[in-house]
């Protein structure tokens, strides 16, 4: 349904708000799959559902793709099946999305309540599912690109979605069922408690290479398309490994490519999968956070690997601007968490995108003492020696300094780069 069509919402009256409880009874969540199915075969269904990516189990906070969002779509599928059984879905069936232009924040939270009461004379069960819910929040304020309403709660008023997750019976048949999908929910706000503690909470395992493998050769198999094993690593590799919609779309772009009986190679992959600059840059941080030094001079590799003898020179020193541009932030992330500050004041401070902010915030937390400065300081090593005249064949050994310098923030390390002895050395 499209935010054009919801004009004829009103907020309902906010009674008076329930006591909160401020002891988090979450449950341990449901995993995509047989557990799942299990749940929903008992027929005892709850109010509200959160379809989430699952958490991934690394050595650091570093970013990873959230669930396939097609796998989420489907797994939302399975529970609004579950629940329309004995209805009829074009009566009782309603589908939102959150990021509609012209009802956010407390407008959307009204339409969701609303919707959720507008119970069908000859229907069964109501069921809600609200897609794109990532930035769900009770702070009254609109969120989201073409945001137009910025409606706050009243003083002394409680957001309606709020009110009503609250007013909820989790023990009680549900009259309603209300599905949240989103590809990441930032589970240390309110409104992300208040869902879980209303319902249950859903987890999609999120995509990885192994999956994206997989993936490829299980729609290809009934094609006659076969995939080389390393094809999805690849893909993986030159688009960043960060975004899972992108992750899947490239994936279905090669399989349509090949065709039938065709096959997906690396060769395939490399001619047709652009190298992205930005995420390929992201990722050697991320691998040097959680100490990875062959995936870090991987990446350094396929950035390095098309470019010109010539101008190679010039993309080390590119890279090493955006390492310097890099550190710096961390630093000055780094003062922000020491001072208190949240990302949100982190990111007004330094004039960035929240998102940004968050994966700094992620990188510095992760880091061992002393490992920061000690990075900056060996990226201030290299530049000078980069840029000295005493270096020898600049040409010939560029690479070979940025992989001396990745190897030395990967480990913590000082960095040690010989360089050839000049006739000044000599005397």
């Amino acid at each position: 349904m499209g935010g054009r069509l919801y004009n004829r919402t009103t907020m309902p009256p906010t009674p008076s708000a329930p006591a909160a409880d401020t002891k988090t009874k979450q449950a341990s969540p449901l995993r995509a799959g047989p557990e799942l199915e299990a749940h929903l075969a008992s027929g005892r269904l709850r109010p509200v559902y959160v379809v989430t990516s699952g958490e991934v189990e690394r050595k650091s906070n570093e970013d990873r793709p959230g669930a396939d969002p097609q796998a989420l779509l489907d797994t939302a599928r399975r529970i609004e099946a579950a629940a329309l059984q004995g209805g009829d879905p074009t009566l009782d069936l309603v589908k939102i999305d959150y990021i509609d232009g012209d009802f956010q924040g407390t407008g959307v939270h009204a339409l969701i309540t609303h919707e959720a009461r507008s119970m069908s004379l000859f229907g069964g069960r109501r069921v809600v599912s609200i897609v794109h819910a990532d930035d769900l929040d009770f702070d009254g304020k609109a969120k989201g690109k073409g945001a137009k309403s910025k409606a706050k709660v009243p003083a002394g008023e409680m957001d309606p979605l709020e009110w009503l997750l609250q007013s909820l019976d989790p023990q009680a048949p549900a009259p309603y069922v209300l599905i949240f999908v989103a590809e990441h929910f930032d589970r240390r706000k309110r409104a992300y408690k208040a869902l879980v503690d209303a319902g249950v909470l859903v987890e999609v395992p999120p995509m990885t290479e192994a999956t994206l493998q997989e993936y490829l050769e299980t729609t290809g198999a009934p094609y006659g398309i076969t995939v080389e094993k390393r094809a999805a690593g690849v893909i993986w590799n030159r688009l960043g490994g960060a975004d899972a919609a992108r992750l899947r779309q490239t994936a279905d772009r090669l399989l349509l490519d090949a065709g039938s009986k065709g096959c997906v190679t690396v060769k395939s992959v490399e001619e047709t999968v652009p190298l992205d600059r930005d995420a390929a840059v992201w990722a050697i941080t991320d691998a040097i956070v959680e100490e990875d030094v062959t995936r870090a001079l991987t990446v350094l590799d396929l950035l390095l690997e098309h470019v010109a003898p010539s101008h190679r020179d010039g993309e080390v020193f590119r890279i090493l601007g955006f390492l310097n541009s890099h550190y710096t932030k961390l630093l000055r992330v780094a003062s922000g968490i020491a001072r208190g500050k949240s990302d949100q004041g982190i990111a007004a401070d330094l004039g960035m995108e929240a998102w940004k902010v968050g994966r700094l915030t992620r990188q510095v937390r992760a880091m061992k003492p002393g490992r920061l400065e000690r990075a900056v300081a060996a990226i201030d090593a290299a530049d000078m020696m980069v840029k000295s005249s005493g270096m020898g064949d600049r040409k010939a050994s560029t690479t070979r300094w940025m992989e001396q310098l990745l190897l030395s923030l990967a480990r913590g390390a000082n960095l040690r780069i010989e360089r050839e002895r000049g006739v000044f050395d000599t005397l």
